[in-house]
């Protein structure tokens, strides 16, 4: 059975003195989930926002929903110390740390983590074979699949991604029906298509919607037009 496809907005482009519009135009264009970018300028380049934006985002719409991205080093002992600040807030239903990042004793711990009240997910660099978290499925809720490198918004698309999205599938086989395939960098209207095509159920998109010059709404028409 096909899965329904989510689009999220990743806020990283946007114009942080008028987010209020852009969130606001993102909900009047039927867009509820957010992805929340978390830079730590030490497993990436950039530095991004934190804990506090995101607290203002969740308050200026309380029904959106949140998955947060952690490209960083976890600089604690406990990975539930960390993540505190981002948990709190009910809006963040996925936590999607990056396999490249995780100390050992951070991913077993991140894996064994018991109801945590929200879903857990793992991304993979564009350089990382997908065969490499195979093992980790039947812990995880989310593979999210770096289809640029992290760090930066408004990159170009990598084609190879696709194929790691079918290998993905071909070996879920039906075996993990709940698990959500994601996508994150170079999403439009064209390779949106391919995505979905090869089995992606959630794409990750950016300066397509907030930078483009045309509407958001316009904008999502077009993102979602695969089926039309």
């Amino acid at each position: 059975m096909k899965k329904e496809v989510t689009i999220a907005a990743s806020i990283l482009t946007a114009n942080f003195l008028s987010l209020k519009d852009d969130l606001l135009n993102l909900q009047k264009a039927g867009i509820n989930w957010i992805h929340f970018d978390v830079m730590d300028h030490h497993f990436v380049d950039n530095l991004s926002f934190g804990a506090k934006i995101l607290s203002d985002v969740c308050r200026f719409n309380a029904n959106i929903n949140v998955d947060c991205h952690m490209m960083v080093k976890i600089t604690t002992k406990k990975v539930y110390d960390y993540l505190k600040p981002f948990i709190i807030l009910p809006q963040v239903k996925t936590i999607t740390l990056h396999y490249e990042a995780l100390t050992p004793e951070h991913l077993k711990q991140f894996l064994e983590w018991k109801n945590p009240g929200f879903k857990k997910g793992i991304a993979i660099n564009p350089n990382t074979p997908i065969t490499k978290i195979y093992h980790l499925l039947e812990h995880l809720d989310t593979i999210l699949i770096m289809s640029v490198p992290p760090g930066a918004g408004g990159q170009i698309f990598l084609n190879s991604t696709i194929e790691k999205i079918k290998n993905l599938v071909k070996h879920i086989d039906n075996s993990f029906p709940h698990l959500t395939i994601a996508i994150d960098g170079g999403i439009n209207n064209l390779t949106a298509s391919d995505c979905i095509s090869a089995g992606a159920n959630y794409l990750v998109a950016g300066s397509y919607l907030l930078n483009s010059g045309n509407s958001i709404k316009n904008q999502v028409a077009m993102l979602t037009n695969y089926e039309k």
